[in-house]
């Protein structure tokens, strides 16, 4: 595949399974891609994708959904955080369903993950993983959503979910100069952010991150940043100059806890994208 060719993943916590099924369809048809750039919950999908381990989202999230309480009210009032992190970004992928860091790195892929600087609202790309420690901190700093779990640290920096500036980075990608653009959305077609009825366009928030003007910045203008990406995407498909991959089958939410409803939610990211198939190759190849 040309390295100019790349594939963004957008987040969207428990819908980034149906990213996780897109994910492995790629790789049951050895569809490699040389640059993934992941934003948030598409970082789970994206780096088993690197690493080759099919289905290990089954195994690393949906599974223990089952039998463990992965998010909701209770693991907030135990933790401080909507979503038990530490299970996520640390047992999980270390012992109970181990993440092949090894097999990461041989990959040769870029993998491109985002966070936002709290301070100044820039955005910081990282794509160097010194070891599995680096590696898994990165990772849960880039997946912390204001409200939702607690603000990390990266070089003393305070940063949080790169999704809350610019959660379809379609104009990075443009920038780095990829030819053949494919985008992954965990939302339908016809989905727009309102500038109203946020929770992070709160009065609450505003308050709990005062002290952080970089990332209220961002949250004032992630309504229409996330629609003028949508826009310039629309765009560029109708051009033929990006592909995108979409849920056609189900309603995805991003705090579904039902393992057999996420289940259903790999089924139809798996199933979307064999039905794109023809489409993709087509695509890739002109």
């Amino acid at each position: 595949m040309d390295k100019d060719t790349g594939i963004i993943l957008e987040g969207g916590a428990m819908r980034s399974i149906f990213t996780a099924g897109v994910m492995d369809f790629f790789l049951d048809k050895n569809i490699d891609i040389p640059n993934v750039l992941a934003v948030s919950a598409g970082a789970y999908a994206g780096m088993n994708y690197a690493s080759g381990q099919k289905g290990r989202i089954i195994d690393s999230v949906v599974e223990p959904m089952a039998h463990q309480k992965m998010l909701g009210p209770g693991v907030f009032m135990k933790t401080g955080e909507f979503f038990n992190m530490d299970a996520l970004f640390d047992r999980i992928p270390r012992v109970d369903c181990p993440f092949d860091f090894e097999a990461f790195k041989a990959s040769g892929k870029r993998f491109i993950i985002s966070a936002i600087n709290c301070m100044t609202g820039d955005l910081c790309y990282f794509e160097k993983f010194d070891n599995l420690d680096d590696f898994l901190h990165i990772i849960r700093v880039a997946n912390s959503l204001p409200l939702l779990a607690n603000m990390g640290y990266i070089d003393g920096v305070p940063m949080m979910d790169g999704g809350m500036a610019d959660a379809i980075p379609i104009r990075r990608a443009i920038e780095e100069g990829w030819k053949k653009i494919i985008v992954v959305f965990t939302r339908e077609a016809s989905y727009r952010k309102s500038e109203h009825g946020d929770i992070y366009n709160s009065r609450m928030v505003k308050w709990m991150y005062r002290k952080f003007p970089g990332l209220l910045k961002a949250i004032d203008k992630r309504p229409a940043t996330y629609n003028s990406s949508i826009e310039l995407l629309n765009d560029m498909e109708k051009r033929g100059e990006a592909f995108v991959i979409r849920p056609t089958k189900v309603k995805l939410t991003n705090n579904e806890s039902n393992s057999e409803t996420l289940k259903e939610y790999y089924r139809s990211g798996y199933e979307d994208a064999a039905a794109r198939y023809d489409e993709l190759m087509e695509y890739l190849n002109k």
